[in-house]
Parts: C-alpha cells; structure tokens; sequence
C-alpha cells in the first residue's frame, strides 16, 4: 500500500481533533490527513491545519455523508481511504488495524469495533434500527452498523453514491455488499466522546435516526425500510 488518505469530517470538534490528526499524521501508512470542516465556528479547521493535516473548508453544513464526499472529491485517487471520527483523538493512533487487511487484499472494507467499554451510552435504539436494516439488505448481522471508522479501497469509495448526513455508515455497508466487496468487521481500542442520554444526545439520535430510515428507504424502498423496522420493534415487544 502506497498511498492512503485519511479523511476526517469535522464539525466543531476543536477539543478533539488536533489530537487526532495528530495520532494519524504520525502513522507510517497514511500518506495524507484531510480534514473536511463541516461549517464548525469554533476554529476547528485552524487547529486541524496547525496539526499538519489539508484543511477542505466548506461553505455550508453538508452533514457527514456531504463532507466525506467532499473529502473524496480533494483526495485525487488512491489507492485506499481511511474514514475516521474526529473525536477519537490520540486512540487514532490505532487505524493500522484497519487499513493492514486492505493492503494484504483481504478485505475491500475494514469497520472498526470499539471496545465495550468504548462504545455509545445512549439507548440502543438507532443501533439496532441501523443493524436490522442491513441485515435485510445483505443478510449479515453487524456488530457494529453505525461505526464511522472504515478503512475502504479506494476504486470501491469512488464507484460509491454516499448518503446524506448520519446515514452513511449504513449505506456504505449496504452499497460495498451490493457491490461485491470483502467487508470485514475488526476490533479495534479506540475511544470516542459518547453522546449520552441528555437533550443533546437525544437530538442527535433523532437525526441519526432520520438519516439511517433515509438512507435504507434509497435502497431498499419505503416500504421494506418501514416493514423491516416495524417487525423489529414487535419482535422487542413481545419478547
């Protein structure tokens, strides 16, 4: 593997997120850091710019599925991609794990496993929304659905139609299955800032939510979409 670029979608993520260029920057298969700044006001750009990665400002808020397309867009052609959060800070350090299966051609997408102990604290409900959804999709059950830290080829990332906002995990899964592609799901010690159940998790599990029902409805239908989530919320009911 010669050239892998590392995008990293941000918005107002000033706490984290020179630490987590940081962390990529010194990795020895990562070639390149691209931050897309999705609109941030708290100089999030600048820090990430300060911290050796290119710096892709955008004009308006394009949500995350908009900014990584943004970053594909800037990053020319190479061979592999690295999606990371940019809230994962120095744990960053640990994306080899996900990029070794690309360049042994073991796998044309890597998903990252957080630790339990690393994982969302919020009510689970997206989670399994987003999980029963693929599987419908590719008839594959995974651990981690919602987990924005991928490692993905790059002729796949390019062939790819990415979905709006929080539904792009989803989509990516759904599309690189359609597709073809080896996925692999790959524990990994990363830790993120959890969102929790407060009125600020809360709405932002709404949008997730909207985006996840969204981006399956592009793909599956409207109507498998809902049936597929109204079968799950029986199946929880009546257990």
């Amino acid at each position: 593997m010669t050239h892998v670029v590392a995008i990293v979608p941000a918005k107002d993520r000033v706490d984290s997120i020179a630490a987590t260029v940081t962390a990529l920057v010194e990795l020895d298969m990562i070639g390149e850091v691209v931050v897309v700044d999705d609109c941030s006001i708290d100089g999030t750009g600048e820090m990430a710019r300060k911290a050796g990665a290119r710096v892709v400002t955008l004009e308006r808020n394009l949500g995350k599925g908009g900014a990584v397309a943004a970053g594909v867009a800037a990053s020319g052609a190479p061979e592999s991609y690295l999606l990371i959060d940019a809230d994962l800070g120095a744990s960053a350090a640990h994306a080899n794990i996900l990029l070794q299966p690309l360049a042994d051609d073991q796998a044309d997408m890597t998903i990252g496993i957080f630790p339990k102990t690393g994982r969302s604290r919020g009510f689970g409900i997206v989670k399994r929304t987003a999980a029963r959804l693929i599987e419908e999709a590719t008839g594959r059950r995974f651990v981690e659905p919602l987990s924005g830290q991928r490692g993905v080829n790059g002729p796949l990332m390019r062939s790819l139609d990415l979905a709006d906002g929080f539904g792009l995990e989803v989509a990516l899964s759904i599309d690189a299955h359609i597709a073809g592609a080896r996925i692999q799901e790959i524990p990994a010690p990363f830790s993120h800032r959890p969102s929790g159940k407060g009125p600020r998790g809360v709405a932002h599990r709404a949008r997730q939510c909207r985006d996840v029902v969204k981006a399956s409805a592009g793909r599956l239908g409207w109507w498998s979409t809902l049936e597929t989530m109204a079968s799950g919320l029986w199946r929880k009911r009546t257990k």
